[in-house]
């Protein structure tokens, strides 16, 4: 029996992944489904609905068919997709309204929100032709102000709990600390998510905040 098999799994736990249909964070919800036990939810977000659903449909017949208990019914995994652009401000709501209806759920024991959505932007540029100020603020909307709120929503909604675990990841990057030509508004924005989760992490000392850089 592997990890994700028997006591060793998470009880009712509100696990959410942002950017899940590709890349690292399509892998981290195939390696996070397996450990999710009874009464948990998995949700998904991304900008992609038809990815989201493949993947959906991958990790529910993966969880139906390695559970050895008898019950296979009851120990299907509960997951749930958001397709939203976080980085404008319908696609936020949505994805805000999505975590908030989860997360009144009280049954839950644990929560884990990884925040991995990102991304590079144009590297084909070097700071002297960043000059337009509505692609930079797109950027810095979807790389920065989603996270934050995210993160504000999903602790507000879960509440602190007593006996409940909250933890929170921010996917980082060795971009956070050093600088890299062309890449302004990526080292820009991981450094700026580096000290947004920091903060968090001296302001709530019961949440558990992680700043991972997979690299």
């Amino acid at each position: 029996s592997g990890s994700g098999s028997g006591s060793g799994r998470w009880a009712a736990t509100a696990c959410v992944v942002t950017g899940a249909s590709r890349g690292f964070g399509r892998s981290l919800a195939r390696l996070l489904a397996p450990q999710l036990g009874p009464g948990s939810v998995l949700l998904l977000l991304a900008r992609s609905a038809e990815a989201l659903a493949e993947l959906a449909a991958e990790l529910r017949a993966g969880a139906t068919g390695s559970d050895t208990g008898s019950d296979t019914g009851s120990s299907e995994l509960r997951v749930q997709c958001v397709a939203a652009d976080l980085g404008c401000e319908e696609g936020l709501r949505r994805a805000g309204a999505a975590l908030r209806e989860l997360l009144q759920d009280a049954s839950f024991g644990r929560l884990l929100l990884v925040n991995n959505a990102g991304s590079l932007g144009d590297i084909s540029k070097s700071f002297l032709d960043l000059t337009d100020l509505e692609e930079i603020n797109t950027y810095f909307s979807f790389n920065i102000s989603s996270a934050l709120c995210l993160t504000s929503t999903a602790l507000r909604a879960f509440g602190a709990r007593p006996g409940c675990s909250r933890s929170v990841v921010n996917i980082s990057s060795l971009c956070a600390w050093e600088p890299f030509p062309s890449w302004a508004l990526y080292c820009a924005g991981k450094a700026a998510r580096e000290m947004l989760f920091r903060v968090l992490a001296r302001e709530e000392p019961e949440v558990r905040v992680l700043n991972y850089a997979p690299g």
